[in-house]
């Protein structure tokens, strides 16, 4: 079984049921997820760093444009007429690509939780399958 099906199974069930699984079996499917954990986190990392500078690279563009289109349609007597809070408000209007990027990255992070659940579930039965094997040697 290759990884990616070791780790669609993995991701498929809700409860993990290891009890008959050989010790080796195991270790490999934590070594895979914790392989998918590290993936996931240089991902999100990346991810968010391309998220922000796209945001507001964006930004910067939409209000350039916005108000450049306004000075070249009502002239440069806009800049002292404008009110304090419509400037306000185009400035506020940078945290939105920070809003966006915190929800998205947060997509990920509720994956890479349940990956660590998955993978504490798997060492506390990797663990007990080596103490019932450790128990079975001693007992014979």
């Amino acid at each position: 079984m290759s990884e990616k099906e070791d780790l669609d199974e993995l991701l498929s069930k809700e409860d993990i049921e290891l009890d008959k699984e050989d010790p080796n079996d195991i270790k490999r499917k934590v070594q895979v997820v914790e392989e998918e954990l590290g993936n996931l986190w240089n991902l999100q990392w990346s991810y968010a760093k391309h998220l922000l500078k796209f945001g507001f690279a964006a930004w910067i563009f939409g209000i350039s444009a916005f108000v450049s289109s306004l000075l070249i349609y009502k002239g440069p007597s806009l800049i002292t007429e404008t009110p304090a809070i419509s400037i306000s408000l185009l400035i506020s209007a940078g945290a939105a690509p920070a809003l966006i990027t915190a929800f998205l990255v947060e997509r990920h992070q509720r994956k890479i939780n349940r990956l660590e659940r998955i993978r504490k579930g798997l060492l506390s039965q990797y663990e007990s399958t080596l103490l019932k094997k450790i128990e079975e040697g001693v007992v014979e």
